[in-house]
Formats: C-alpha cells, structure tokens, sequence
C-alpha cells in the first residue's frame, strides 16, 4: 500500500532554509541550527531544521536572520543552479500563512530578527512575486512586524510587483548573475538580460530615490566562473552598478557544479578566486582607488592574481610614488600602502598631531601589517633600501635550506636508477652528505 508522506513545516523549513544558501548575505557568514521550540534539547534538534546567518549590517554589527526560500519549484533552465528544472527531486513548497507564523515563532523566541525570503520560479515571474509579497504583506500588517526583511525580486518580475516589494520591504536584490549579456545567453536561453534584470534594478533604483518609507537601497550578486568571464568584465559591471544604479553591494558566489545541470562538468571556481574579488570591491568602495589605479591589478588576461592581492599588485607596479613619509603622508596616500587600512589611516593621522611616529612599535599598535608595509613606508630612523622595496616577505624566493629535502634516505628518481650521471637527486645528497667540501645545490627547474 502506498502511503502518501505531507511533509510539515518544519520538514519544509529543514529543505527550503538549506537550499537558500546560495544566496549569498555577507563574505564570511556563519550557521547555526533552529528548531522548534518544543524539539530544542532533544536529540533530534541536531539535525539542521533551518538555517540562521548573522548577516553583517551596515553600522558593523550582525543580525540573525532567517535565510529561507519560498519554494524551491523553478521553471527557469539556468545551467548552475540546483533549483533550476534540469535538477530531477522532489521540490517543497510552503503556504502563505505557514511560512509567515513560523516566522513569527522563531521571531518571539528570540531566534531570529529578520528575515531574508527569496524563492525559485513557479508559473511565471509575477505570480511567485504574489506569493511572496503576501507573506511578506501578513507579516506587516496582521503580525506587524515592523523589522528587517530582505526581499529577492524574481527576475522578470512587473513593475507594479517591483513597486510593492519596494514599499514593503528593508533592503531588495536582484541577482544579476553574470556581468554581460553574451554571458547570460551561456547560462539561460529564458532570461533575458536587460528586460529581466537590468531594468527592475533601475525601477528600484528609480524607486529609493522618488520615494520614503519603503527598501532602504538593493544589493545583487554575481556567480563567479559559471559564463567563463574575466575579472576585469566583473570590475566593469560592478563599477556601472555602483556608480548609475546607486548598489550598496556587490556579492560574489564562486561557481560549484551541480549534478543533472548543463555545466556539472564545468571546473569548479577557486576560493581564492572570489576572496580577489571582494578585495577588488573593498579597494572600490572604501579605499576609493580610481579606475586607472585597478587597471594595473589585472593580468593580461584579465584576471586578478591568485597569488597576491590587488592591492599589493598595485603598489608593486608603482614603486616610483614608494616609501611615503608615514608622518607627512595625507590619508589617501597611507590608503595605497599595503598593511594600511581606513581604520590604521585614520589612527596615524590623528595621532602624528599630537607626537610624530618614530618606531615600529607605534605603527603595530595602530593596526598596520608591518610584514607588507615596511617596504612602502619611512620615517625618523628607517628608510627602506631600494632592493628591500618589492620584495615583500611573503613572496620571497625560497632559501637553500628550504630547497634541500628533509630526508635523503632514497636517491633515485621516479624514471631512472641511483647510478644516472648528473641526477640533480643524487648531487643533492652528495652536497648534503659531505658537509666539508661546498658543492652548489643544483637548480630544482631541472630536474
């Protein structure tokens, strides 16, 4: 006999909170596990039933906010994502009044303070928006929550839905996923770029700026390495949306494969990858580098280094403006020096008007990185030589010491024997066993 299984919410919450993780609330955000009230202290309250993040928040602080999909039923082929139509699972989805009293719930137990909704497409772009906005309509006016609500506005979606997303909630997104349009056509044959995107990011813009009371701005995010796209391509939209669409954020994905999707054999985007990125934004936003200083961060490819931050890439390239004079030097110019941030910028400046800054020791304590910094820096009684200025310490060549092995109990090759003449492994071990007489440690290149 078959019998038919009706999840709970609770069921639903453990599903839908776990696959909103992709979108992304914060660089570096941490989880931890809800569950119902009556269920906490018990040995089933392990299992993760949903999902809180501390999203960090403008003023620097965090909030614990309820990360969660409406539905994960998507009609949409995008080919990275595990909610697309290409995925064969079963797909959960909550009601109306279900989802808005669980939030409540988990909101007067002091679980979570906000909320951040987001839901796949089921039907049409409108319809889903319906949905959502009537959760989020019960929760301001039956509940009358009056705190943070995140709201994602579907891709698509109509401007009179875009209005009352706008007037209902704190802070709206669009993911824009790819920087280009050639970019989108890679991943979706069913979105379109500039009407499905491009143009509810300019309503809400549009918006924020003719009317009060309603989201405080809109942030978007970006999935690293799915369209095969350059950093420099990122810089550029990232660049246009900050500056015409007034963006608070930009937030990056590094691309993972999915199983059952277009692109599950498409190498997945490094870590790194994605660190080099925010560090691109952060040089944007806060440290205000002009377009013309990122320029040198790229490669010839286009691409940022993995191997040193843009910052530092920078400074190296413009060793001519090096060392400042770390008690003459405005903030701007303490902002170019590697190991230097706002918050240590600051800390110099105010604290040179009351006594000039002579010793290491002084700098540390305002929060520099003296590894990265002492190269670009001088003042009274040191001066860095001009060989010390781009050698950072991180990216020095390794010494003879580190380029001997730590055991040399075999000395053959994997493709020859212990008698192949002029084997740079058995000349390393007679440099090593006959400590008296100074035999030159060959290079590693040719072996």
């Amino acid at each position: 006999m078959l019998i038919k299984h009706t999840p709970d919410v609770y069921e639903k919450l453990r599903v839908l909170g776990t696959m909103a993780t992709d979108d992304v609330l914060s660089p570096d955000t941490d989880t931890r596990s809800v569950g119902p009230p009556s269920r906490r202290g018990y040995q089933g309250a392990r299992e993760s039933l949903a999902r809180v993040y501390p999203a960090a928040m403008p003023n620097g602080r965090y909030m614990s906010l309820l990360r969660v999909m409406f539905t994960d039923f998507c009609m949409m082929d995008c080919a990275y994502c595990p909610n697309s139509h290409w995925v064969p699972r079963r797909r959960y989805a909550f009601k109306v009044e279900e989802l808005a009293h669980l939030f409540m719930e988990l909101y007067q137990s002091q679980t979570v303070a906000g909320l951040f909704l987001s839901s796949g497409i089921a039907g049409s772009p409108d319809k889903t928006m319906e949905k959502v906005l009537n959760v989020v309509d019960m929760l301001r006016n039956h509940y009358h929550f009056t705190g943070y609500i995140h709201l994602k506005v579907m891709p698509g979606a109509s401007y009179e839905y875009v209005e009352a997303a706008h007037r209902l909630g704190t802070r709206l997104s669009v993911n824009i996923e790819t920087p280009t349009e050639e970019g989108m056509i890679r991943l979706s044959k069913m979105k379109d770029f500039q009407t499905g995107i491009l143009d509810p990011i300019r309503w809400i813009r549009e918006l924020t700026q003719e009317k009060t009371g309603g989201a405080v701005g809109q942030v978007t995010q970006l999935v690293v390495g799915a369209a095969d796209e350059t950093d420099q391509d990122i810089y550029q939209r990232m660049s246009q949306l900050y500056k015409e669409e007034s963006l608070k954020r930009v937030y990056f994905q590094a691309f993972r494969p999915v199983r059952y999707t277009p692109l599950e054999e498409h190498p997945a985007t490094p870590t790194a990858r994605q660190h080099r990125l925010y560090q691109l934004d952060w040089l944007t936003r806060v440290y205000q580098f002009t377009p013309q200083e990122l320029e040198s961060a790229f490669d010839g490819s286009g691409h940022l280094p993995l191997d040193m931050d843009p910052k530092s890439t920078i400074a190296l390239g413009q060793l001519d403006r090096f060392p400042v004079d770390i008690n003459r030097a405005d903030e701007q110019e303490l902002l170019r020096v590697p190991g230097i941030g706002p918050k240590a910028a600051q800390r110099i400046s105010s604290q040179r008007r009351r006594h000039t800054i002579d010793t290491q020791r002084d700098l540390q304590a305002m929060g520099v990185v003296l590894k990265r910094a002492l190269p670009f820096i001088h003042f009274p009684g040191y001066r860095p030589s001009s060989s010390r200025q781009g050698r950072l310490p991180l990216f020095e060549e390794p010494t003879r010491k580190q380029l001997i092995p730590a055991t040399t109990s075999s000395s053959t090759c994997s493709s020859c024997s212990s008698s192949c003449a002029g084997c740079p492994v058995s000349s390393l071990k007679a440099s090593v066993s006959r400590p008296t007489k100074s035999v030159p440690v060959p290079a590693l290149a040719t072996a």
